[in-house]
C-alpha cells in the first residue's frame, strides 16, 4: 500500500471535489451544536487507513491559490479535473461572499483506504440541521426523484442516497461528527471503529506524528518512506508526515518520518549509503553531513549563483542527505531518477518541468525531519 508525496495534494484537491459534489456548501455555513464541539474527529478513522488529509482552513489556501506566482502552471491539473474545477467553483464560497465557510466546517478529515481507487472517507463537524442541509443540497443537485434507503449496521442508521446510476452517498452521523463516502462498506469500518474503539489515535507510531498544529494548516500522513529508496513501501510500523505551505514563487512540505526502532536501522543504513551524483545545473544527490556541509559551503562561497546553485545554497549544512533537481532536465531521463523522486513526481513530469525540486533530509533523534521544495522558475 502506498502514499505518495506530491500526488496526495492533488488528491486532496480531488477530494475537496467529492465535496462539492455531495453538497458540501449546502450546509457548510452550519455549525456543530455546543455539546459536540469536542468530539475528536480522529477518533472516527479507521486505524488500517493508509493515508490521512487534514485541513483547518479550506477557505485560507484554496481563496489564495490563485494568486501565486505558480498557478497557471499548476492549472494543467484540470486534464484531471482538479485545479481548474476547485478555483472555479471554491471561488465563490470564498470568506468574502455569502456563504463563507463556518470554522467548523473549515476542519475537514479524508482517509484513504485503496491504493490507486476513490475509496475514501470525508469527516465534519456538523449538527443534525446540518445532515438535513446536506440531504437537500444531494436532492437539488441531482434532482428530486431519489429517495433514500436506510440500513441498520451494529444498531447504527446509515442513510444510502443514489446520485448516480451507480453511485450512492453513504452517510453516517454521529455525536455532532458526519462521515459521508461512496463505499457503504466504509462507512461500517467507521462504526466499527466507534464501537471497538480501534481508531487511527491508538496507532502508536501515528500518534507520534500527529501533533497540534497552528491556524490555517495543511497535512498529508502516510504509511510510506519519505522518499521511495528509503523503505518498502506500506510498512504498518513506518508513517510520515507532510504539512502543505503555499508561498508566492514556491511551494513546500515539511514534515518528518517516523517508524519504530528496528525499522529506522535499516532506513539509516540506506540513507548513508546513497551513492553521489552531481550533474552541474541539473541533478545533486548527496549523503553524510560532512558531504553535504562542504559541497553547500562551497556553492555559497563561489561568487555567481544560478537558480539552481541558488536552491542549493538555502539547504542546511547538518543535513544528513540533500538532493537538488531540476524538473526540466530530469524529464529528459526520467527512469534514471525514479528512485529518488516522489512517484507522482515520476508519473508527472511535465507538470514540475517548470521547477527546481530540493529536499533535505535530516536525522533527528528517533525520527528522519525531511523538506520538499518546488521553486518555479519564471
Amino acid at each position: 500500500m502506498k502514499i505518495r508525496i506530491i500526488v496526495k495534494l492533488s488528491v486532496a484537491l480531488s477530494v475537496i471535489l467529492f465535496c462539492i459534489g455531495i453538497g458540501f456548501y449546502g450546509f457548510a455555513r452550519l455549525s456543530a451544536t455546543d455539546r459536540y464541539d469536542d468530539v475528536e474527529l480522529l477518533a472516527y478513522v479507521p486505524e488500517d487507513c493508509y493515508g490521512l488529509f487534514e485541513a483547518d482552513n479550506l477557505d485560507y489556501f484554496m481563496h489564495g491559490f490563485s494568486e501565486l506566482a505558480y498557478a497557471s502552471q499548476l492549472d494543467t491539473l484540470q486534464r484531471a479535473g482538479l485545479i481548474d474545477d476547485v478555483l472555479d467553483d471554491l471561488s465563490r464560497y470564498s470568506s468574502s461572499s455569502a456563504h463563507g465557510l463556518s470554522p467548523k466546517m473549515n476542519h475537514l478529515l479524508i482517509s484513504f483506504h485503496a491504493p490507486g481507487k476513490p475509496e475514501m472517507i470525508a469527516y465534519f463537524h456538523s449538527s443534525k440541521e446540518g445532515k438535513k442541509q446536506l440531504v437537500e443540497a444531494v436532492r437539488k443537485k441531482y434532482g428530486g426523484g431519489f429517495h433514500p434507503k436506510k440500513e441498520t449496521y451494529r444498531g447504527e442508521k446509515i442513510e444510502i442516497y443514489p446520485v448516480a446510476p451507480t453511485k450512492y452517498l453513504s452517510v453516517y452521523s454521529h455525536r455532532g461528527v458526519l462521515a459521508v463516502s461512496y463505499q457503504k462498506k466504509l462507512i461500517e469500518k467507521v462504526i466499527d471503529t466507534q464501537k471497538d474503539h480501534t481508531s487511527l489515535l491508538d496507532n502508536e507510531v501515528f500518534s507520534s506524528i500527529h501533533r497540534p498544529k497552528s491556524a490555517n494548516y495543511m497535512a498529508i500522513y502516510g504509511r510510506t518512506a519519505s522518499l521511495p529508496f528509503l523503505y518498502d513501501a506500506g510498512q504498518p510500523h513506518c508513517w510520515s508526515e507532510f504539512d502543505i505551505h503555499l508561498n508566492s514563487e514556491v511551494f513546500y512540505l515539511s514534515g518528518a518520518m517516523y517508524a519504530s526502532d528496528s525499522c529506522m536501522t535499516e532506513i539509516s543504513e540506506r540513507l548513508s549509503d546513497v551513492h553521489p551524483v552531481s550533474l552541474e545545473g541539473s541533478f545533486l544527490l548527496l549523503s553524510g553531513t560532512e558531504k553535504v556541509d562542504s559541497c553547500v559551503s562551497r556553492v555559497i562561497a563561489s561568487p555567481f549563483h544560478s537558480l539552481f546553485d541558488e536552491c542549493t545554497a538555502n539547504l542546511s549544512r547538518e543535513a544528513s542527505y540533500i538532493m537538488v533537481a531540476d524538473m526540466d532536465k530530469v524529464a529528459a531521463e526520467p527512469e534514471k531518477y525514479a528512485a529518488y523522486l516522489p512517484a507522482f513526481v515520476s508519473r508527472h513530469l511535465n507538470l514540475f518541468r517548470s521547477f527546481i525540486l530540493s529536499v533535505q533530509i535530516t536525522k533527528v533523534e528517533n525520527r528522519l525531519s525531511h523538506i520538499f521544495v518546488f521553486t518555479y522558475k519564471e
